[in-house]
């Protein structure tokens, strides 16, 4: 059975990483702006008062002064009132009001004032009267899933409840030639595209004073550091900076303690995920036997489509590109690329 990671929690989470049954559960000090004077009031309110039932009872119950709004708003941003039944869009939106009358009623019960008209709140929170649940807050939807999962990188480093990658699984093998996992088993100078994030950039000046970047690409399986060249870099600033997931093409470079990859284009995933193939190219070494041509001649007759075929016949220092003609036009499904890469090798088929 897989170990889940879940998202820090009011109700769970200790300040480190603690196990939850058979999970783990993340720890209040790893969501930013969440500090040690935080952490230790609410672990101290929860023992000795029980479960917080809400953002409400929350806001009631902690010290303000340790637990202030950027705290709270941390918080909502990772998850950790998910539990509590409501969306965390819906308590971005009234958090400050929440707030606000939280801290009233703290500074009416500790100048020993009583405020008349508290025990008819819980009556104007009720759905019939504009509210969508026991806290009064109306109902809205949730955030969309890219600024959900931007709020959890934001806030605690990590994708919880997903990964941006992860709308676009069903293509990915279709669109990439490599990943993370599988870098290591290129050969140098090898010709990739990748997917993935963009997790960090580091700038570095030529000695011609330009700048040039390590990119951390972050998908699926890993992460993988990209160098754009001042050229490539400047071309591709926008892209890099932003959130979306990128498409890169580049080279393999193997050194000596590592594999990187030399961008020579970066586009975004979207775009290339939402475009049509219209043709396949098929790598096969001149030394590949005539068992596997034949082979491939087989399965490639049982894809019949509209699409262009072109196998890449390559030697040690040259490459012929052959086209496979109109009478075998192809289908380019996921499952031709599956069957050719099991004849011909892992990354021998490109969709362009």
């Amino acid at each position: 059975m897989g170990i889940n990671v879940l998202p820090p929690d009011i109700n769970e989470s200790m300040s480190d990483f603690s196990v939850v049954g058979e999970h783990i559960r993340f720890g209040l000090a790893a969501v930013k702006n969440v500090g040690v004077g935080a952490i230790e009031s609410i672990i101290v309110v929860r023992e000795s008062g029980g479960p917080f039932r809400s953002i409400v009872d929350f806001c009631d119950r902690v010290d303000p002064r340790k637990s202030n709004k950027r705290v709270v708003e941390s918080l909502i941003k990772c998850g950790a009132f998910d539990s509590t039944g409501h969306r965390r869009r819906q308590l971005m939106t009234y958090c400050e009001e929440i707030m606000d009358k939280a801290q009233k009623r703290q500074r009416e019960r500790a100048s020993g004032q009583a405020n008349l008209l508290e025990q008819f709140e819980q009556t104007e929170r009720t759905p019939q009267n504009g509210g969508g649940s026991d806290d009064g807050l109306p109902d809205m939807p949730e955030w969309d899933h890219k600024e959900l999962l931007a709020n959890e990188k934001e806030t605690i480093g990590f994708y919880i409840t997903g990964h941006p990658l992860s709308r676009y699984a069903d293509r990915l093998a279709m669109i990439v030639t490599a990943d993370s996992s599988d870098l290591a088993a290129k050969t140098d100078r090898e010709i990739l595209i990748m997917a993935g994030v963009v997790s960090s950039i580091r700038e570095v000046q030529t000695r011609r004073k330009e700048t040039m970047a390590y990119i951390t690409l972050e998908d699926l399986k890993g992460s993988t550091t990209v160098i754009f060249f001042p050229e490539i870099y400047k071309g591709s600033y926008d892209l890099l900076h932003g959130e979306d997931p990128l498409l890169v093409k580049g080279t393999v470079d193997i050194g000596e303690d590592s594999v990187k990859v030399i961008a020579a284009e970066a586009t975004l995933l979207a775009t290339a995920a939402d475009k049509p193939y219209h043709s396949a190219y098929f790598t096969i070494d001149v030394n590949r036997s005539a068992e596997d041509i034949e082979t491939l001649y087989r399965c490639l007759r049982q894809h019949g489509g509209k699409q262009e075929g072109y196998i890449k016949l390559v030697e040690e220092k040259s490459e012929t590109l052959i086209y496979l003609g109109e009478d075998m036009r192809l289908d380019l499904t996921l499952t031709l690329r599956k069957e050719v890469e099991q004849i011909l090798g892992v990354g021998s088929i490109q969709f362009v």
